[in-house]
């Protein structure tokens, strides 16, 4: 077993090899982000490294406090990052959007547990992948949505202007720019699921055959997952964008156009 780990330990840390062909490429191409290559693999590394030991230790003693402890920090993080990625967000939008997040995560979650996997919903081998894998694509939805929203608003300045002087109502002004960021949310998740199996096998499904898993029971679970976290961008997105953008005017039907800081 020893001999088994020190060559796998090896053949990984190989991998980092491939980092100098990234490295020689920005250097060619003049892109000054070789320093945030490396700390970035460097961060990852050390986050994966121990949240890998964390779990080992709440999966060996499984306690619904350790469970929702890690959940918590993972759902904190998520919320973290959408609102540091969008910080032009005003006070009642941001709420709106740490709520979405929170309630559209714990009803996916909750509904592959229950419906879906049927297990304990304390159960830290299901729940803490599957919500890893849930959050992280509600992360990117809302995240993408935002920034997607608030970048057709900005560019259409002019012309939400001219609806506003002859009197058109807010909400037929902003529901447009909704309804096209949220297409532009789910489309990465809706061309992933039109390649899988021909262009890529996913990483879920990936992970269950190397570990030894039978392909046609992977095969389930990572359709589950796929519909899961479409439906998650789903929801975030909507709830975000829907009631969020009814921050944007006032009692007088101004708008505040968004922009970036």
């Amino acid at each position: 077993m020893t001999e088994s780990l020190s060559m796998q330990l090896s053949g990984f840390a190989s991998i980092y090899l491939l980092l100098l062909i990234v490295g020689a490429i920005f250097k060619k191409c003049h892109i000054q982000q070789t320093k945030f290559l490396l700390l970035a693999s460097l961060q990852m590394t050390v986050q994966l490294i121990i949240a890998g030991y964390v779990l080992l230790y709440i999966f060996k003693y499984p306690s619904p406090i350790f469970t929702c402890t890690y959940l918590a920090l993972m759902i904190g993080f998520a919320i973290h990052r959408a609102l540091n990625k969008n910080k032009w967000l005003n006070n009642k939008f941001k709420w709106i959007t740490i709520l979405s997040i929170l309630l559209s995560g714990a009803f996916i979650v909750g509904f592959m547990m229950i419906a879906v996997i049927q297990k304990d919903i304390f159960t830290p081998q299901y729940i803490i992948p599957i919500s890893g894998m849930l959050v992280s694509a509600i992360m990117n939805g809302s995240t993408l949505a935002l920034k997607a929203f608030r970048e057709s608003m900005d560019g259409q300045r002019n012309r939400i202007e001219v609806l506003m002087n002859i009197g058109t109502p807010p909400q037929e002004i902003v529901h447009p720019f909704v309804n096209q960021a949220m297409e532009t949310a789910l489309l990465p998740t809706l061309n992933n699921m039109v390649g899988m199996g021909i262009v890529s096998l996913p990483g879920m499904m990936t992970g269950q055959i190397l570990a030894g898993a039978l392909p046609n029971e992977a095969v389930l679970y990572q359709i589950t997952i796929m519909i899961a976290n479409s439906t998650a961008v789903s929801l975030v997105a909507f709830a975000t964008l829907y009631f969020g953008c009814r921050t944007l005017w006032n009692d007088r039907y101004q708008i505040t156009i968004p922009s970036a800081k």
